[in-house]
């Protein structure tokens, strides 16, 4: 006795099983390139050619703030919510610095503040409202003469010395004629 099976394919289980592998593939696939339309990442800077070019500045402002022998202390009043930077070094009286905040993996946390004088090497502004996690300080004068850079994993309470790029990382700075 023959039996054959004469039910059509589309009401099989494995048809249907074969098919549903691919098709949960695009289905995974769509909704990645959705998720990757949607949430732009945030690290990437477009003006990677203008970042370039600026390297030669930053090397000079580093080179600057050696010569100048710049340093800051960057200090965390908590009685007067204040950040205070007192700015040693053979600088002229500046009217205010600039001290950009860089947040470690997140472009949408970076800010920069003005810190205005209280007097000749002593500058302050209110404590600004920071998310705790790591972040590069990099503080310049309005004239972006030299530059000073730190590291700083908030909350943190005792000082911070901001030092210029060669000294912390150890090389010695070439002679220039300035």
């Amino acid at each position: 006795m023959n039996t054959t099976d004469t039910t059509p394919w589309y009401r099989q289980f494995w048809p249907w099983f074969l098919i549903s592998l691919p098709a949960t593939a695009v289905i995974a696939c769509t909704y990645t390139i959705y998720l990757a339309v949607l949430h732009k990442p945030n690290m990437i800077n477009d003006n990677y050619y203008q970042e370039g070019l600026s390297v030669n500045d930053r090397i000079k402002q580093d080179q600057r703030a050696t010569s100048l022998s710049m340093q800051a202390n960057l200090s965390f009043s908590q009685q007067t919510g204040k950040v205070n930077v007192y700015l040693t070094g053979n600088n002229k009286p500046l009217d205010s610095l600039s001290l950009t905040v860089s947040a470690v993996g997140d472009k949408l946390l970076d800010r920069t503040y003005t810190l205005k004088p209280i007097n000749t090497n002593l500058f302050s502004i209110a404590q600004p409202e920071l998310p705790d996690g790591r972040y590069y300080l990099t503080l310049e004068p309005e004239h972006r003469e030299w530059r000073l850079l730190s590291e700083i994993t908030l909350p943190r309470d005792e000082t911070l010395v901001l030092t210029n790029n060669i000294a912390s990382r150890g090389v010695k700075p070439s002679s220039s004629n300035e």
